[in-house]
């Protein structure tokens, strides 16, 4: 497929040769061909009629190469379709070959001398370049059709992805100030300082980091971290939280918010009546693979409150794998009647 940034210029470049390449053999094949006229001096390359032969010739064809690109496939086989683009065309050569006709009387009578008639003959050249042209032009016009619709399905990728995104922020915010305002209820004094700060970490990363379209996955790392110190302040030890990071992940590139959706349910769905309640998140990374997995401990289906907003962060960021991770990603969410767990594999950028 071809890529809409890159088009234009690729167009560009692709015209720029192709003419030239076309016009450059149209002039110098026959000049290494001695058979393409034959004339009473020794080397036909000297005379001076060969030359206006060429000549004259390429005022004739080059016009009809560029009525065709120009004109008739733009305006005749994009509005009125490909029969109707055939019937000008031949109309078109039919014109042309009269006009060279008069272009050869005035300019090559040398070829009537001998009472030979070449007219019909001038009608070759006409349907080749009527061909060339044809398939250029058409050429065109396909991948540029291509590139319009690529760039269609990019923008309607970045319509989305900004909507599922937008999804995002308010539902974490909302999760992460019920949070906040339980630690101020009970132990404000102690660690209002260090929630505030945390807070400001997730919030900045949340409005900043999350409009860029790729992020360093220390990045995310360190929001997934904050966020899992801020529950354990909120829980304060009633929630076993064990967070493991194996690999660094300089230099890796994520989406934004990928993987805190995954912790978010686990918390939301892991806590409350729930007996002796855990969340484990674990991550292993190396250059090429991300390994994600986050698991906890399930309440019994009649003990668990529905909220409106249930497994809308889980669907979202399905969505936004299939978009931006196709067919380098797996993921598989198992639940049996006391656990649930979700298993990332993601081929990093």
């Amino acid at each position: 497929m071809w890529q809409a940034g890159n088009y234009k210029n690729t167009k560009r470049t692709f015209q720029v040769l192709f003419n030239l390449i076309l016009w450059g053999m149209w002039v110098g094949l026959p000049l290494l061909s001695p058979v393409h006229q034959t004339h009473n001096t020794p080397n036909p390359h000297q005379n001076p009629e060969f030359s206006a032969h060429i000549w004259v010739e390429l005022m004739t064809v080059m016009p009809l190469f560029y009525v065709i690109t120009l004109l008739l496939i733009p305006y005749v086989f994009k509005k009125k379709g490909i029969w109707v683009f055939f019937a000008v065309l031949i109309l078109t050569n039919v014109g042309f070959f009269f006009f060279q006709e008069v272009f050869h009387h005035f300019f090559l009578e040398f070829e009537h001398e001998h009472g030979t008639a070449p007219e019909m003959l001038g009608i070759f050249p006409l349907i080749m370049v009527s061909a060339i042209a044809s398939s250029y032009g058409l050429l065109l016009e396909f991948l540029e059709q291509d590139s319009n619709k690529e760039e269609q399905k990019n923008e309607q990728l970045k319509s989305e992805l900004s909507f599922l995104r937008s999804q995002i922020s308010p539902h974490f915010i909302f999760n992460i100030l019920n949070s906040i305002v339980y630690l101020i209820r009970t132990k404000a004094s102690e660690q209002a300082e260090d929630v505030t700060m945390r807070l400001s970490s997730l919030m900045r990363y949340m409005l900043y980091d999350s409009d860029q379209t790729m992020v360093p996955l220390t990045n995310e790392l360190a929001y997934v971290e904050n966020y899992i110190d801020l529950q354990k302040m909120r829980f304060d030890g009633n929630v076993a939280f064990d967070f493991q990071v194996k690999g660094d992940g300089q230099g890796q590139m994520i989406e934004p918010m990928l993987l805190i959706p995954f912790v978010e349910n686990a918390v939301k769905h892991g806590v409350g009546l729930v007996e002796k309640p855990f969340i484990k998140v674990q991550l292993e990374s190396n250059e090429q693979r991300l390994h994600f997995q986050v698991k906890n401990k399930k309440g019994k289906e009649e003990q668990v409150f529905k909220d409106p907003s249930s497994g809308i962060g889980l669907k979202n960021v399905k969505r936004r794998l299939e978009l931006l991770y196709p067919n380098k990603h797996t993921l598989e969410i198992k639940e049996d009647e006391l656990n649930f767990s979700v298993d990332l594999t993601l081929e990093l950028k």
